[in-house]
């Protein structure tokens, strides 16, 4: 790996990183190329190594495994498809990105002059895309065992969560019987914003239930959205009963 000069207050905000997720690394070099955005690196190739996207490929397969072992662990006799369904309502884009949130990776991200005036710091995906190379990170660095610990402790309420509540799958459906159950309207899903590239558009939606919003939901497809729209919409109104 190339040697690429850090500034003192970017080693120092990479360090309370660090001790925010509790990891001790052996240096910061790879953690640093987690939060670097490829705009970066074609912009200031003199300060920025590499990009995320190589450590994001890795990280996303090691938040894979260590939250199928904990659901394995955790529901023991569930078939391949269940898990692979409990697995998907907690590693996806939004419950990712809003854990990235939680991190407070978002200020730490090294971003273009283009990407961050199209307000790329707040787009869901990218946060998404650096906690998983964030991981990636902890995983080369540290070895399996503290990059999976890792995971646990940041989505430990998302896991636990779907281990008490096993979710209905299709939540939009669920939400449809809902309202004719109740001999209400339909609810009525609209989209609220999209951006981003054709071949990575964000969408977010929001859902409307006796013409008030109840929900909203972001995703790389509209479907994807509605879900999680629904999904808030169902928690909202169970919360209202």
């Amino acid at each position: 790996m190339c040697s690429v000069y850090m500034a003192p207050e970017r080693l120092e905000a990479l360090g309370h990183l660090a001790q925010r997720l509790n990891i001790a690394l052996s240096s910061y070099a790879l953690l640093d190329e987690a939060l670097t955005h490829a705009s970066s690196t074609a912009e200031y190739p003199e300060k920025a190594g590499r990009d995320y996207e190589a450590l994001e490929f890795l990280g996303d397969a090691v938040l894979e495994l260590a939250v199928s072992h904990y659901l394995f662990e955790k529901m023991p006799g569930r078939g391949p498809g269940d898990y692979t369904k409990l697995r998907a309502t907690v590693v996806n884009r939004n419950t990712v990105g809003r854990v990235a949130r939680r991190m407070e990776l978002a200020p730490l991200v090294r971003l273009g002059k283009g990407e961050e005036s199209g307000g790329g710091r707040k787009r869901v995906a990218l946060l998404a895309d650096c906690l998983e190379a964030v991981i990636g990170a902890v995983y080369l660095d540290c070895g399996w065992p503290q990059a999976r610990d890792l995971v646990w402790r940041m989505f430990a309420s998302e896991m636990d969560g779907v281990c008490q509540a096993p979710p209905a799958w299709d939540y939009k459906s669920e939400l449809q019987n809902y309202c004719q159950a109740a001999h209400i309207a339909l609810p009525r899903f609209e989209v609220v914003r999209s951006d981003g590239p054709d071949h990575r558009k964000e969408f977010e939606v929001e859902v409307y239930v006796r013409e008030l919003p109840q929900g909203r939901g972001t995703g790389l497809s509209k479907k994807e959205a509605e879900q999680q729209a629904a999904q808030q919409a169902l928690f909202a109104i169970k919360q209202q009963e």
